[in-house]
């Protein structure tokens, strides 16, 4: 019985034996193709790997939300040129200026394009971010125009009201003696603003302000990095894993879409039947171009980006500029004095009054230097080049540690102090090309930027004319920040207000 029993057990055991070892040689094959290969395609250049972990590579180093702390560590450790692993991806971190200077300008036919990481889904595919080459620079030339000086001027009354109705709902926190978180209270400001100015809409009801606020809220702002890589790029996928995870950012970015196709659909029926339409950036993409105009789908996916894009960087960025006044109360006098001086009333403030305000134009870029919303960018090599001295390898990530880079001593003295004097026509003067980009730099840099900055100036002008911004015991100080999509506060930003009369 025994050796019956041996002989029917060693077979058994072979076939498992020859299983285990199956699988120990397909884990071994694809951690030598997707950790030890790019790893050491990154080495081979000649500088500075930070140590991955197999897969994620270097995703989670410093934390999942840290990776503005990790470009500040890395720059620290390994210097303005170093790699890291993107998953398995090769990705070459550049905070030279003056490579990046190279890279965005001078050799920009090279790196023109964003790195793809695989083809994402609609409606996000045909937008003016994703787009490359011809495609790219067709879009991008229809689109500039939408948003020149006189087009801005058009819808500067649409935004003055949502400027409006944002000190409306200052004034009654500040009636009721209460803390405002201004990073949340600012993002139903841009928001009305991209959905008056893209979309020509007005919230029809309180729950649908809630709604379009929560699900961009939910692409940009309460979902880590890692998450919304896989529901832009692999959204089959995800669609099917994250109810079980309890989310709901496809839902999300389904009705955001379904929002833009209504309008647009809506705005083609009007000019069918000869209705006037209102001349906002919707009807100017519409009616952008000679012969080459864009289709529907690029329109809407235009829509859709500026919307979800607009929305949370621009919230982002009054929230930080609002913290870092209340914090910093001697700049808030000399904007304050500013404003008092140029642009004393509501009714004193126009296009041109914005832009001929100084201090303000400084507070803001400071407020961008210290807490850039895209705190990284990165471009794709075509070709191989040597820039510097460096190999930079063809169809390899080379991204821009933004943060980094604002935030380094060597170019930026005291970086963590906020000090809107570094902007002055002075100093800009003596600053090194390429060593503020907070919109990128380059040909490729943000389209809506003039609009953003618009939208900024005009919310902080109201907000100064109205209150004074102070510390209150809900202030966080320092603030913590963190580093999804883009970088926002971690618990927002609380500020105390008081009734300037």
């Amino acid at each position: 019985m025994i050796k019956i029993f041996d002989f029917l057990w060693l077979p058994q055991l072979s076939i498992q034996s020859f299983l285990f070892a199956s699988f120990l040689g397909l884990i071994t094959i694809t951690l030598y193709r997707n950790f030890i290969v790019p790893y050491r395609k990154l080495s081979k250049l000649g500088i500075n790997v930070s140590p991955p972990m197999p897969l994620l590579g270097n995703m989670l180093d410093y934390g999942s939300t840290n990776r503005h702390i990790a470009q500040v560590k890395r720059q620290e450790l390994y210097g303005n040129v170093c790699g890291t692993l993107f998953f398995h991806i090769p990705n070459l971190w550049v905070g030279d200026p003056e490579m990046l200077k190279i890279i965005t300008v001078k050799e920009f036919s090279n790196f023109a394009n964003r790195f793809s990481l695989t083809k994402p889904r609609p409606p996000f595919d045909k937008t003016v971010v994703q787009l490359k080459d011809q495609d790219w620079k067709r879009v991008r030339t229809i689109l500039i125009p939408t948003f020149s000086t006189s087009k801005l001027k058009g819808i500067m009354p649409l935004i003055t009201d949502a400027g409006d109705n944002l000190i409306k709902t200052m004034s009654k926190a500040e009636e009721e003696g209460r803390a405002i978180d201004m990073w949340r209270t600012c993002g139903v400001y841009t928001m009305k603003v991209i959905l008056a100015t893209v979309f020509g809409i007005d919230f029809e009801s309180k729950e649908q302000e809630k709604k379009l606020t929560e699900s961009a809220a939910r692409l940009f702002r309460n979902t880590n990095g890692v998450i919304q890589f896989f529901s832009i790029f692999l959204t089959p996928l995800f669609r099917m894993v994250e109810p079980l995870l309890g989310g709901n950012l496809v839902k999300s970015t389904i009705y955001l879409a379904k929002t833009a196709e209504n309008v647009l659909r809506e705005r083609r029926r009007n000019l069918k039947n000869g209705i006037p339409c209102r001349r906002d950036i919707l009807q100017q993409m519409i009616e952008a171009g000679d012969g080459d105009k864009l289709t529907d789908e690029e329109i809407i996916a235009q829509a859709f980006i500026f919307l979800i894009a607009g929305y949370d960087t621009t919230a982002n960025t009054l929230g930080f500029a609002s913290y870092s006044l209340a914090t910093n109360p001697d700049v808030q006098k000399k904007l304050r004095d500013e404003i008092d001086s140029l642009c004393p009333d509501a009714n004193s403030i126009d296009y041109d009054t914005l832009f001929s305000l100084p201090y303000l134009d400084m507070v803001i870029s400071e407020t961008l230097r210290m807490y850039p919303p895209a705190y990284f960018v990165n471009r794709e090599a075509k070709e191989d080049i040597t820039i510097n001295g460096l190999l930079v390898p063809k169809d390899i990530m080379v991204s821009f540690p933004i943060y980094g880079i604002h935030h380094n001593p060597e170019l930026w003295p005291k970086p963590n102090e906020f000090i809107p004097e570094r902007f002055s026509p002075e100093e800009k003067a003596k600053q090194i090309p390429c060593s503020y980009l907070p919109f990128g730099g380059g040909p490729r840099n943000c389209v809506g930027m003039r609009l953003a900055l618009l939208e900024a100036k005009l919310a902080l002008v109201k907000i100064i004319q109205n209150f004074e911004l102070k510390t209150v015991a809900e202030t966080e100080i320092p603030l913590k920040l963190r580093s999804g999509t883009t970088l926002s506060p971690f618990n927002g930003a609380y500020v105390g207000l008081t009734r300037r009369y």
